[in-house]
């Protein structure tokens, strides 16, 4: 039986990916940090899918010991065939008005925390092979105003995982690392909880669901893929994009940035 562990998987892309991965019989463990949300998202797919196999370890991945929390439970449940770095955070604003301790959080969990357990998973799984996939992000092609930060962090987990990937498939890993582009996701806790609330981006034509995410996410798991791009019109924007002026396209993620 294949195995799948999502971190951030009780909400968001997460769970709808958890559903998708129920749906085929896949065991779905769970990092999450809200115990209450894991309880209902728990309870919730219990009902749709009877006798689920389905574990949870409540953690904040920001914290110094997580890694190792991590580690400890993994060597209980086995070691995932798949491991999806999905939990993450945004902030919206301009950067002199946003704390600085939000965006030193955002970027703990948003890079430190991927970048350790990616380092931690890569030796688990090379002996009989597995995927690592990392949540990047449609922010991670440009510099995006009012989400500085957060677009910077999704441009890291997109560049180091593109450069990982190509490396360990040069030194003939059974490991592949695949990195996920999404649109804008609009049916998610995530907008609200990053002060994202009313913003074009959530409403335009390229935006998308966390299902459609989970589909594409799936699919590039079922083709080998490295690098998915996701929500149809996203791909469709993407591929419009590399032929248009970097000043018009930078003039339209303005745009999409500003709240309606």
């Amino acid at each position: 039986m294949t195995t799948i562990l999502i971190t951030g998987g009780s909400s968001g892309i997460g769970l709808a990916l958890s559903r998708a991965a129920l749906r085929r019989g896949w065991a779905v463990r769970w990092i999450s940090v809200d115990a209450d949300e894991i309880t209902r998202a728990n309870a919730e797919l219990a009902d749709a899918f009877p006798g689920l196999d389905l574990d949870a370890l409540c953690v904040d991945l920001t914290a110094p010991d997580a890694v190792e929390r991590v580690l400890k439970w993994v060597k209980k449940t086995g070691t995932p065939d798949i491991l999806v770095n999905n939990a993450g955070i945004g902030v919206y604003g301009a950067v002199s008005d946003i704390p600085p301790e939000r965006e030193v959080a955002m970027f703990t969990l948003n890079i430190s925390a991927l970048h350790a357990l990616t380092r931690a998973f890569l030796p688990l799984m090379e002996d009989r092979g597995g995927t690592i996939v990392n949540i990047a992000s449609n922010s991670a092609f440009q510099p995006v105003p009012y989400m500085a930060g957060y677009a910077a962090t999704k441009a890291f987990v997109r560049h180091y995982s593109l450069a990982l990937d190509a490396e360990l498939k040069e030194q003939g890993s059974k490991v592949r690392v695949m990195t996920v582009c999404p649109a804008a996701v609009k049916d998610t806790p995530f907008k609200g909880t990053a002060g994202m609330d009313g913003l074009r981006t959530f409403e335009s034509f390229t935006a998308t669901t966390a299902d459609e995410v989970a589909r594409d996410i799936m699919r590039g798991l079922d083709s080998g893929k490295r690098f998915v791009v996701s929500g149809a019109k996203m791909r469709a924007a993407y591929v419009l994009a590399k032929f248009a002026p970097a000043a018009l396209v930078q003039a339209i993620v303005r745009r999409e940035v500003e709240k309606a």
